[in-house]
């Protein structure tokens, strides 16, 4: 859920998994074009012209301005952490309403193994 920058919309999934648009104030809400399930939005641009979005899943994650009028999508980042061994999921993003300064969180798994010889 992400509450536009002029806190009159929320861009949310509604009870059919599509993204909307709702009225803070009430009304009838409106398809998000260019969303597809598996996109999630971020947040918004300063301007309220643009969501965040990025997509459940991927590794390494590529996050996108969309416009939240035209449906049209540009690529921001493309988020992965410098030494990639063991990661298998990018996390929450958190970015600043420019996009020039970012945070995001990851799952790392890695394991030892250990070979054993002469065992009886």
């Amino acid at each position: 859920m992400c509450l536009s920058p002029d806190g009159k919309l929320v861009a949310v999934s509604g009870p059919d998994q599509r993204h909307y648009l709702y009225p803070v104030e009430g009304g009838e809400p409106s398809a998000i074009p260019g969303l597809v399930a598996g996109d999630i939005p971020v947040s918004w641009s300063g301007d309220g012209r643009s969501l965040l979005i990025g997509r459940r899943g991927e590794v390494p994650l590529k996050v996108f301005w969309l416009d939240v009028r035209t449906g049209r999508k540009e690529i921001w980042h493309e988020l992965m952490p410098p030494d990639p061994a063991g990661i298998t999921t990018i996390g929450r993003i958190a970015a600043t309403p420019d996009g020039k300064s970012y945070a995001y969180g990851y799952t790392r798994s890695l394991a030892d193994l250990y070979v054993v010889e002469g065992l009886r």
